[in-house]
């Protein structure tokens, strides 16, 4: 168990460094990219999770899988599934143009309100594995 809580540990240090990230970028006014790293502070933080409590294995890359995978463990994790179909959105079109329907950049689409939205859920995400992780 030492190991996954070092794991644990090391992903969340990850996630937190993510939504650093996301924030400089808000400021910055890049909002594709920060609801890009919004959706990885998720997906990193609650792989921590997963793996705090005795995974070995997680390949999901999907916040919403993830965040019902949590839920199975800890019935608090169900509040943030719908922040998690979300931010699943932001995984592959906030980066990728032919994504879009669009015939536009991501960075020119997505809009600061987005990446507000995108951090907030991110913020929950994190602090409801903090105070699991960080426990031990």
């Amino acid at each position: 168990m030492k190991n996954q809580i070092s794991e644990a540990q090391r992903w969340l240090r990850q996630a937190e460094h993510d939504l650093k990230v996301a924030e400089r970028h808000v400021e910055e006014r890049f909002f594709s990219d920060a609801c890009f790293m919004a959706e990885q502070t998720s997906q990193k933080g609650l792989k921590a999770y997963l793996f705090f409590t005795g995974e070995r294995f997680v390949f999901s890359h999907s916040v919403t899988k993830l965040a019902f995978d949590c839920a199975k463990k800890d019935r608090r994790f169900e509040a943030i599934v719908d922040s998690g179909r979300i931010l699943d959105k932001y995984y592959i079109p906030t980066r990728y143009p032919d994504a879009l329907a669009l015939p536009s950049a991501p960075f020119e689409v997505y809009t600061e309100s987005e990446a507000e939205e995108a951090l907030k859920y991110a913020r929950e995400i994190l602090d409801l594995v903090r105070k699991e992780v960080v426990k031990k």
